[in-house]
């Protein structure tokens, strides 16, 4: 039997509740599941081609340790972290590839009735471009 690998993107920097989200993680993880938590770092303009004061590696470095905290906080083991910079969904599906995920658990933002049958811009193409399956919480 093989188990599960379980990819959960994070928005370290959103304070939702994560409640519902680890709920759904300690079955998962419960049945075996490798879980990995993972962050990115939205891409940002920069002036010039270079980042010659470090602001990219500093973002990445701050997010890792907001990651770190989520994980600490979480009622089950998370097996691996990731902090990725750049576009974001096309983040969550090159580490979903990576590292052979059979699920990705994703949150989807709802803001008012105009959305209550549409998911957010990540999570869509999250659910539409990957190569495994995809649950989407919404809140």
């Amino acid at each position: 039997m093989t188990s599960e690998t379980v990819l959960v993107p994070i928005n370290v920097g959103s304070e939702t509740d994560r409640a519902a989200l680890f709920a759904k993680l300690a079955e998962q993880a419960g049945r075996g599941a490798t879980i990995v938590f993972m962050t990115v770092v939205p891409e940002i303009y920069l002036a010039t081609d270079t980042d010659p004061k470090g602001t990219i590696e500093a973002m990445q470095e701050h997010a890792g340790v907001r990651l770190a905290e989520v994980a600490e906080a979480a009622p089950f083991k998370v097996d691996r972290q990731v902090v990725r910079y750049g576009p974001v969904a096309p983040a969550i599906l090159d580490v979903a590839g990576e590292i052979g995920a059979t699920l990705i658990l994703i949150n989807a933002r709802q803001k008012g009735r105009a959305v209550a049958y549409a998911l957010g811009s990540v999570a869509s193409r999250v659910a539409n471009h990957a190569h495994c399956s995809v649950m989407v919480l919404r809140h």
